[in-house]
Parts: structure tokens; sequence; C-alpha cells
């Protein structure tokens, strides 16, 4: 009974941009089907688990981890625990728990209703342990995630935010649409509202339009809720701008499932804006993001009267780096320059343009502050330790420097552009401008 670990990593695909460091409790009988999930979650999301084969092992395991354990994945039949005991062991921790069941019978469905499990998963091939391991992911998510329920019911809220809590989501609550309203300016990060149709001061379509005007359908995700026995309120949340409906009085089982549609939905569009927006190989923006966002600061710039700062970097010899090492270490270079860049610029637009080619946008910052930390870069670079950092390759970048507020974007990045060249001509590795 000795935990199952794997080293903490980035993930492309996983918890976010970090895996947990939290472990995930595995409770399994079956040998081959513990070693094969714990090697699925590691695989897919780089955390660490802990295996038990009976309740006495998660007991013990438990005693000792209890407090670090981020969730938990349970066969409810196990040798010395045939009834789902294991289940209420787990709850005394207060740990989310997916349950793993060879039928489906009344006494999971009244776990599940009792909000002793966030949901049960049926043993039927490779298939069922995937959608354990999304499971395990969406919590992970879930708990950076901000959700909000309106209704004028103190009962109805309460009710909504356990199911809601149980998944690890953080809840806020308004008592009517105009509250809702309210908290959703507060909090801009909030995720998912799911708005109840009849109440006071501003109703669940009133809310839903105005929200609409705030944020579209690719920011937030909204579920309408009703208990009225009309036909026509479904449609006309989806006419006002909602994502989905659920009608009252509705399982957990039923509420889970819509909830975890519509975040991955909005989680599957962010993605695809990503896709547009990001440098496939350095996860910089690219050009197109770079002008779109680079002309917005710019105008308020102008507008504001604030400094800004373009500045072009180029690598020094990067297609001699690319010849004498090859392309693949010619990317873990280009990787290298961008994570510096980020760590040096934090508050910036930086952009991949192309090529070796990289832009910093900066609003707001004294000049010379700017111009300081451009140096730093540029003298640091070579000698900086990231996670992708090189080793053995000598390398050194130009910089060309815009602080003039020209008469757009285009125009200051063609100035430091020009200055870049002149970098260049004068013997690399030096910043003009």
């Amino acid at each position: 009974m000795t935990p199952s670990t794997a080293p903490t990593k980035t993930s492309p695909t996983g918890f976010g941009r970090k895996t947990s460091t939290r472990p995930v409790l595995i409770v399994e009988d079956q040998r081959a089907l513990s070693e094969m999930l714990s090697s699925m979650l590691q695989h897919k999301w780089g955390c660490e688990t802990l295996v038990a084969g009976s309740l006495a092992e998660a007991n013990a395991l438990l005693k000792t981890h209890g407090t670090q354990i981020f969730a938990a994945v349970c066969d409810v039949n196990l040798p010395d625990a045939p009834y789902g005991e294991v289940i209420d062991l787990v709850g005394k921790y207060r740990i989310p728990a997916i349950a793993l069941t060879g039928t489906i019978s009344n006494e999971i469905r009244h776990m599940m209703a009792q909000g002793h499990i966030v949901d049960y998963v049926l043993k039927k091939g490779v298939l069922s342990y995937d959608y354990v391991v999304q499971w395990v992911g969406r919590l992970h998510r879930n708990s950076a995630t901000r959700v909000l329920v309106a209704d004028d019911s103190p009962s109805s809220v309460q009710v909504i935010k356990g199911m809601l809590s149980l998944q690890g989501l953080q809840v806020e609550v308004a008592q009517n649409g105009q509250e809702a309203l309210s908290v959703l300016r507060t909090h801009p990060d909030i995720k998912l509202v799911l708005v109840d149709y009849n109440m006071p001061l501003v109703d669940g379509f009133e809310f839903v339009m105005e929200a609409r005007r705030m944020l579209g359908k690719e920011r937030l995700a909204i579920i309408g809720i009703s208990g009225e026995n009309r036909a026509d309120i479904s449609a006309q949340f989806l006419k006002h701008g909602a994502n989905d409906f659920i009608s009252k009085p509705y399982s957990f089982e039923e509420m889970t499932c819509r909830v975890n549609q519509n975040l991955e939905m909005l989680e599957l569009m962010e993605s695809l804006h990503s896709l547009a927006n990001r440098d496939y190989l350095t996860g910089l923006y690219n050009r197109r993001h770079f002008f779109e966002q680079g002309t917005v600061l710019y105008q308020q710039a102008h507008k504001n009267k604030t400094p800004i700062v373009v500045a072009m970097t180029d690598i020094d010899l990067f297609k001699a780096i690319n010849d004498t090492h090859g392309h693949a270490y010619g990317d873990q270079v280009l990787r290298h320059v961008s994570e510096c860049l980020l760590q040096h610029f934090p508050q910036a637009l930086i952009a991949r343009l192309g090529g070796e080619e990289f832009a910093v946008l900066s609003v707001g910052e004294p000049l010379e502050s700017v111009r300081s930390a451009l140096e730093r870069f540029r003298i640091q670079l070579p000698g900086q330790k990231t996670i992708a950092a090189p080793k053995g390759v000598a390398m050194s970048i130009s910089i060309g420097v815009c602080d003039q507020l020209l008469g757009d974007l285009a125009g200051m990045l063609n100035r430091a552009d020009q200055h870049l060249y002149s970098a260049k001509q004068n013997g690399r590795n030096r910043m003009e401008g």
C-alpha cells in the first residue's frame, strides 16, 4: 500500500497551466484496475495518486493524508465494505468522491441525491475510466471557477449552492436579478449563472438580456431555472440569450450534467480562441492578436496621454543556431526567449511576430523604467535559467525601441523595426532607439 507518484509538471491539457500537487485517492480492490486508473491520471494530468485496496487501507491513508487529498475515486463494493461504507468514510473528510460500481442501484442514486458523491461510473471498460479521468480534471478546474446563483427563495439557493459547492465551484449568490447584475459587475470572472425566472425587481428574462449586453456567450454561460408549469418559459429564456434551461424539481445528477456541459462548452470556446490568437510553438500571442489588442492599448494611451513603448527584439544569428544544432534546438531557443520575456515584462503585451522576431508593447510604465527593463533583459538573457533553457548555445539579442506616439501602432512598430535594423548593422547584441 504505497503511494504511486509522478513529478509535478506542466500539462498542456490538464488542470490548467500546472497540475495539482494534491493527490487523488483511488480505492479499488482489483489491483489491475487501480494501476490502470493511476497510470491514466498520471499520464493525463501529472497528478500524484494514493492507492488502497480495502476500506482498512483507505482509512489508514486518510488518517495520514486526509487533509491533502483533493478527490477520491472509490469502488463501492469492497471485500471489507460491500455496502458503500467507503463513501461515508471519505465524506467525513469532505473529499469529493466519484463512485465506481458494477450496477446502478437505488443505493447509488440515493448517494448522489444526498450529495455523498459527485457522480457514479459503471465499470464497463476503458471508456468508463476515461470518464473518471475527465471528472478529476473537471473537479480541479472547478476549484478556480466562480459561478452565480440568482433566486429569491433562500431554500432554493441553499440547495443549488450545496450542489455546486460539492463540485468544488466557488459560489456567489443573489436574491434578485438586480442584485445578480451587481454581483456580475463586481466579479467579472464569473463563468456561469443559474438564474430563476420569477424574481422581484428584475426577473430572469430581464437579467439575461442585461447580462448579455455585458458578456457574450463565449464568456458567460447562463442556465435559466423555473418551477412554473408554463411551456413557453424555456423557449423565452433561450431567446433572451440563455444557454440552457432546467425545470424544478431537478435531481443532483441532472444539475451536475447541465453545469458540466455548459462549463465544458465555455472551455472549448476559450481553447478555440487561444488557438486563433496564440503562437503554437511558444504560447505567446501571435501577430494578429498583437495588432488587435495593441491597437486598443494604443488608442487608450493616445486618449489618456500615458507613456507607451514598442520594442522589437530579434535573436542574433538565429539561422546559424538552427544550422549548427538543428531546428529542434532552435525551437528550444525560441521557447527560452519567450519564457524570459514573460518573466521580465509580466504586464506588457508580448507577441511572436514570426521567425525569431518578438514584439513588446508597454503602456503606462515610465519610459526610463521600460528601457532599463529591456536592457536588463538583453544582458541577462544568455545566462537566465528557465524550464526550457537550452544548454551550450551562445545567444544574444538585438532590440529596437520606439517611445514616440506616432500616427498609429503600425507606425511605432515600423520605427522600432528600423532601430532594430540599425542595432544589427552596428554589431548586434545591443539596443537602439
